[in-house]
């Protein structure tokens, strides 16, 4: 069984469609954990009538956390992590079952396609699909065996952003990172409000400079 893990803090614009999107896979023996992350608004009674299982986190501990908590809760012997404002394509959760069945080791991500259609972020999406994600950088989902999950520790909860790719990285270094050629949908929300120059020098200074501030929420 798959465990689709959804950390989600005030998501309640995006999360019902990206639940639809697991909904709708061909794939069905998954079950669906929501960890509501300090919301304050409709977000946990989208949950309660959607997933299997809500999580309710009163004060916001960050996504690596959220993620963690999600873990010792599920059931399935394969997790996916998904983002909550992130859609699955066609068939998503078939290949990636199919691929963790073949090699239990290994952790993966998906190519990412952009929920606005605009030429900028195609041609973005395309850069990091194929120039950016293959050093270990995922794209809104993250798949692996809780054993893998377990092994590694999980993701680094004192981290408040980067820890997708954290994550990944030290399972890269001593196992298979795949990218599956199967898309998810992920939402432009942030690209859109705060533009690409200004979200690309933000993560140079982070670089650079690392800090450990919470990262900014955009709704």
């Amino acid at each position: 069984m798959l465990s689709i893990i959804i950390p989600a803090c005030n998501e309640e614009k995006y999360l019902e469609e990206t639940i639809k999107s697991i909904k709708s896979q061909s794939y069905k023996n998954y079950e669906i954990i929501v960890v509501c992350d300090g919301c304050t608004d409709n977000t946990p009674k989208i949950s309660n009538k959607l997933a299997d299982k809500t999580i309710i986190i009163n004060k916001r501990i960050g996504p690596a956390a959220a993620k963690n908590e999600g873990a010792k809760a599920c059931n399935g012997e394969k997790i996916v992590f998904l983002d909550a404002d992130t859609c699955l394509t066609k068939n998503v959760l078939k290949n990636i079952s199919t691929k963790i069945d073949k090699n239990p080791n290994l952790v993966g991500t998906c190519r990412i396609q952009p929920s606005n259609s605009k030429l900028k972020h195609k041609i973005l999406m395309f850069l990091k699909n194929n120039f950016v994600s293959p050093f270990g950088v995922s794209n809104g989902v993250i798949f692996c065996t809780k054993k893998t999950f377990d092994k590694f520790n999980g993701f680094n909860s004192n981290l408040k952003k980067g820890e997708d790719g954290e994550f990944v990285r030290k399972i890269k270094k001593h196992s298979k990172f795949i990218i599956l050629d199967d898309y998810v949908i992920s939402s432009t929300r942030r690209f859109d409000q705060k533009g690409y120059i200004k979200i690309g020098l933000y993560w140079l200074k982070e670089y650079i400079k690392p800090t450990n501030k919470d990262y900014e929420v955009i709704r």
